[in-house]
């Protein structure tokens, strides 16, 4: 018993786990795993200088079971002398979505209110070797990368610790015999239904029968694995940093050619950090789609767009690579009709068109401002529309003689297709006016005959 409690000091003290006068919310479901890391814990509380917080979650999936599993931690916590605090979960077996998944989240989203109402530092978790071992194994099969292969962090987030990740499971129970303690046994972990379970069951058995030591070698394996992706996460975010800038509404921008140039492992990594920093996490990101962002990037034709799951979009704008938190539809289509001078709102695109109309002054200047546009009143025809781009428009730009396709105008100037899609247009009868932002039609520009102007803005 002794041995067992040095061990979990030295995995403690290993990993800097927790400082003197350090809060801990012990995660205490009732089965072995748990009732041994909050008795090891009890045993090491004064000499580690901490306090520690009993915190239950009944995930009343089991009727019968949970609610015997939550008297039982209530009453260790009791004879400990420790404050308790539960929570019963809100959702059902009839769940949309990963039942698993969303047991976790409810299950997480508790230790921290727990550790928020009793200004804890930390929250200790109850997984073990085998548990590691098996998180390895099972995330071997499903194909995953350096970072899903390092396994269970030891330390997250400078909250979350594990103070049995180094301590086998028959050692956990050799632990409970000799201390003559009590724990609950989850029916759920003996359904072979479950891959996880598959794998402790049926797969290690026969894995040990080849290497009886698998699961210190698989976790040796996760350590170095661990220490070499958290390496190459640094030195993508600071690529990241360096190199990338932020937008506005939130993109965020990755110059496409020194992209491009990285090494695969950085920046494989540079487009999950991207992802990151837009989405506010990796759920449901996959190595499939890092494959078609550098896909994206790697195609020889300037422009395109990917969307990804949770509403995230990429896209690909000449030199640079976006990342938006928002997939692009298709733009809506919109008509309107200008009847003379007047303030008008175009609803799709969220701006307002001001038209007025005033006598040419001497020595006229033009400011050239964008979104501010000056045509001869006299060429001019109202109704104007204002609507958005469709297939075959053209115009005569401002300086030229002939006419140009839009599309050409647009690609010439390398003018991405959200912007153009944004973009609104002009037209003075079937004519095209002015590009709103860019360029007025050539046919419709003030000359020194020139009596009226009709001053055009864009806000």
């Amino acid at each position: 018993m002794k041995e067992i409690i040095g061990k979990v000091e030295h995995t403690i003290s290993r990993y800097n786990m927790v400082d003197p006068g350090d809060r801990v919310i012990v995660a205490v479901s009732g089965g072995p795993d748990s009732v041994c890391l909050l008795d090891i814990l009890h045993e090491l509380e004064l000499e580690l200088g901490i306090s520690l917080v009993v915190a239950h979650f009944d995930h009343g999936l089991r009727p019968g079971e949970d609610e015997a599993e939550t008297d039982f931690v209530k009453e260790l916590s009791k004879s400990m002398k420790l404050p308790f605090e539960i929570e019963k979960a809100s959702f059902s077996a009839h769940t949309k979505g990963s039942l698993e998944e969303k047991a976790r989240e409810a299950r997480y989203a508790f230790f921290e209110r727990a550790r928020r109402k009793h200004n804890a530092q930390k929250i200790a978790l109850g997984h073990n070797l085998d548990d590691q071992a098996e998180t390895i194994i099972m995330r071997l099969l499903r194909g995953s990368g350096p970072k899903g292969l390092s396994g269970i962090p030891p330390c997250r987030g400078g909250v979350f610790i594990r103070p049995l990740i180094e301590l086998r499971r028959a050692d956990i129970r050799s632990y409970l015999c000799s201390r003559n303690l009590k724990y609950f046994v989850d029916s759920s972990n003996l359904q072979p239904g479950y891959l996880r379970n598959k794998i402790r069951l049926e797969l290690m058995p026969v894995l040990e029968k080849y290497q009886p030591r698998l699961a210190e070698r698989l976790s040796r394996m996760a350590e170095i694995l661990g220490d070499e992706s958290r390496y190459l996460d640094l030195v993508a975010r600071s690529w990241l940093g360096e190199e990338s800038r932020q937008g506005a509404e939130g993109l965020l921008l990755l110059p496409l050619l020194p992209f491009l140039k990285l090494p695969p492992a950085i920046r494989n990594r540079v487009a999950r950090e991207a992802i990151n920093k837009v989405k506010g996490n990796l759920r449901r990101i996959s190595h499939k789609h890092i494959r078609a962002i550098n896909a994206l990037a790697e195609a020889a034709e300037p422009q395109g767009i990917l969307n990804l799951p949770d509403g995230l979009a990429v896209r690909k704008r000449y030199g640079s690579l976006v990342f938006s938190s928002e997939s692009e539809g298709k733009a809506a289509d919109y008509h309107y009709e200008l009847e003379g001078p007047g303030e008008f709102y175009l609803k799709e695109i969220g701006k307002t068109i001001r038209i007025k109309l005033t006598k040419r002054k001497k020595n006229l200047t033009f400011d050239r401002h964008p979104w501010r546009a000056c045509l001869d009143a006299a060429k001019v025809k109202f109704p104007l529309v204002a609507r958005n781009l469709r297939p075959g428009d053209r115009f005569v730009p401002l300086g030229m003689t002939g006419h140009k396709k839009l599309k050409d105008f647009f690609v010439d100037l390398k003018v991405p297709s959200d912007i153009r899609a944004s973009t609104p247009l002009l037209f003075s009868g079937k004519e095209l006016a002015w590009v709103c932002g860019f360029r007025i039609d050539e046919r419709f520009k003030v000359t020194k005959d020139t009596q009226e102007l009709l001053e055009i803005t864009l806000d």
